[in-house]
């Protein structure tokens, strides 16, 4: 796998991949510290994108930790592992990304800049919001707003959110990287968290990563 990004700090552990190896290649590279349970789920799995996935997750992970983890999933699907840090996971195509901290807020999203959003973003933006955005980097603004709602979604684990409703980033200017302020309304009060991003070039295009 090619290390796109990674960030290392006492609070977290950030790092994104992409896949560009062989299923064979990759369940070589694990399949030793696979447990039985792991292997068998691994030989179920029919899609060939979704191996590659489940595959490159856990070796991203063993490189984080320095040994093996397996990881389990609890009654909501958020994935957990045996330690004393917190796990958030998300993947994109062929670009994979973990976030693990002793915080138990986290949540983190990765995504491929393409035109294709445009088409979608009122699904998740307000039409007030998105006339708001100026021309110049509008592209971007729609990603980071849309990361920063996955990754605030991916905190509270679980559902009943709506994305225009419940979830509000402030003010919407792009840097290469930086930090956004995020609101989430629920339950009449409401949360707020600080969120990172980075902006990174990929081949053509461009990369986006928010973690908290």
């Amino acid at each position: 796998m090619n290390i796109l990004f990674e960030k290392i700090k006492p609070e977290c552990k950030v790092i994104v991949a992409e896949i560009i190896d062989s299923t064979e290649l990759l369940f070589s590279e694990i399949k030793n510290d696979l447990s039985k349970t792991e292997t068998e789920f691994y030989k179920n799995l029919k899609n060939e994108r979704r191996k590659k996935e489940w595959l490159g997750v856990r070796l991203l992970l063993r490189k984080l930790l320095g040994s093996y983890s397996e990881i389990k999933y609890n009654t909501t699907g958020n994935p957990y592992i045996e330690h004393d840090l917190n796990i958030s996971i998300t993947h994109s195509k062929n670009i994979l990304g973990i976030i693990l901290s002793k915080n138990k807020d986290i949540g983190m999203d990765v995504e491929i800049l393409s035109d294709k959003i445009l088409r979608t973003a009122h699904k998740f933006i307000t039409i007030e919001e998105l006339e708001a955005f100026e021309k110049k980097d509008k592209l971007k603004k729609i990603y980071l707003n849309w990361c920063c709602k996955e990754t605030l979604f991916k905190i509270k684990e679980h559902g009943g959110f709506d994305f225009k409703k419940h979830f509000k980033i402030i003010d919407s200017e792009v840097k290469t990287s930086g930090t956004k302020e995020s609101l989430i309304f629920y339950n009449d009060y409401t949360e707020t968290y600080t969120l990172n991003y980075e902006f990174l070039k990929h081949k053509d295009s461009e990369l986006l990563v928010v973690w908290h």
